[in-house]
Parts: structure tokens; sequence; C-alpha cells
């Protein structure tokens, strides 16, 4: 039994076919686009691109859209625990997230959830109006202290972090499609599953907002329009247009809406 800040649920219950992540989380650049061939950039007391009234403040190593999903999967896990730390197995994790079931697989998942414990996030808003921080994951365990490897890796949680799942402020995203997408693709999938009724929203503001490093607004719009495909060709988008004014127009699909908001 755990006695180190024992509560009766870090995250709600998540279905088996979802994941789920706090607005304020997907709704910002915490988690970049950028390529895997490129050097993460280490950040420090940056001020991330958001939305609304919510301000994100940043240091730590570049987090990217595959930390993004361990987290989900991490967060996924602490869904059916009323304890503020995880127990897995990493190859576990590796087929969940269809990764291949290999050591350098192993090895990404271990520097992915230390890149993540490494973290400094503050964020406030109208409902964390004090200002809320805290690191993505607090602690993590995959040796003993004679070096020896575990089978079994441990993660804890911040407590604070029920705070950031409170109020129904966090999105369920359909895990199986996720899996399907590229890097902006996955960020787009997450924002527009925050919202029911998507606005229009500037090429530049999303540009920005999933923190791609591309300074030319013509090729970011061509890569744009590809993962606008991708989101239809897994069934997430109906329809999609650009007018004139560079704005973004998107149509979820009604049927995989209920499916969201209602889980299995």
């Amino acid at each position: 039994m755990n006695h180190e800040g024992l509560l009766p649920s870090l995250v709600p219950y998540i279905p088996t076919d979802k994941r789920a992540i706090p607005n304020d989380l997907i709704r910002s650049s915490l988690f970049t686009v950028s390529n895997h061939n490129t050097r993460r950039e280490y950040i420090k007391e940056r001020n991330l691109y958001t939305f609304g009234a919510t301000k994100i403040t940043y240091t730590g190593e570049e987090l990217r859209q595959d930390d993004e999903d361990v987290w989900l999967q991490i967060i996924y896990y602490f869904s059916r625990v009323e304890e503020n730390y995880v127990d897995f197995m990493p190859y576990t994790v590796l087929r969940e997230l269809d990764w291949p079931a290999r050591t350098q697989y192993c090895e990404k998942l271990k520097s992915s959830i230390i890149r993540m414990s490494a973290t400094n996030i503050c964020i406030s808003n109208e409902e964390i109006n004090a200002g809320l921080t805290l690191s993505l994951v607090r602690k993590f365990m995959w040796k003993q202290e004679d070096g020896k490897k575990l089978k079994r890796w441990r993660v804890w949680l911040e407590p604070e972090i029920v705070k950031l799942f409170a109020d129904m402020r966090y999105s369920k995203i359909i895990w199986d499609q996720r899996k399907k997408l590229n890097p902006l693709a996955k960020w787009l999938h997450a924002y527009y599953s925050s919202h029911a009724e998507p606005y229009p929203v500037k090429i530049i503001t999303l540009r920005d907002a999933c923190g791609s490093k591309m300074k030319s607004i013509k090729h970011f719009k061509v890569t744009l329009r590809r993962a606008l495909l991708e989101l239809a060709a897994v069934g997430f988008l109906k329809d999609f247009w650009i007018d004139a004014r560079n704005l973004v127009y998107v149509q979820r699909d009604k049927q995989v809406m209920m499916v969201g908001l209602l889980g299995e």
C-alpha cells in the first residue's frame, strides 16, 4: 500500500479505446510537431503559445508528439488505480503505442519518461487563477539501487495533476485514430477533439500553436493540408477547407464525435 499522497483518483476513468488529456495542454505548443531528425531544444522559462486566457510557462527539454503519446498511455494507466503511482511492463507500453518491441524503442520510451520528469510547467487561467506549477512526471524508477533493471517500471504523478482534469476540462481522444497519424495530424486531432464545434482558425495561428519551426506560411499550408487529409482518411473529419484569407474550417464527423463523448 502506498501512503505517499494517496488520493481517490488522480484522473477520471478512461475507456479502453480512448485516451484523455487536459485541454490546457493540447491547446498549446507544449508538445510540438518537430521532426524527429532535428535536435531537441532545451527551453528555459518560455511562454508557450496558448489560446484564450490560459498562460503556460515551460522549462525543460522540448517535448514532441511521441512524448504526448507516452504521457497519454501513462495517464490511461492512472485512470485505473487509486494511488499516485503505476507499475507497468515497458514492452506492454510499446505494444499499446504500436512501437516495435525492440531494445532501442524501450530506450526511447525510457528517455521520454525521463524527459517528462525533468519539466517545469506553470499554468494559469480563470479556473487556476493562483497558477499551478508541476512536472508532467513526478518520479520514475526503472532500476534498483544496485543498478539491476526492473521488469516492471514505476511512474509517480504529481497529486496536483487532478486539478487539470477537474470540471471536465479535458478531452477524450480516439486512440486507434491517433496512432495512425503523423505529428502535425496528431496535434490537430487532439486540438479539434477539444472543440465540439471547431471555429475557423488562421493558418499562422495553427503554425505557432503546434510549435512548428516552418518560417514559410506557404510551405506550412502544404503540410497542413496533408495533415487535414490524414484526419479525413481516418474518419475524424467530415470535411475541411481553407479560404482566401487563409482561415481553416473543419467539420467533425458527428457520429465519431458521439463515440468520443460517450466512450465505450
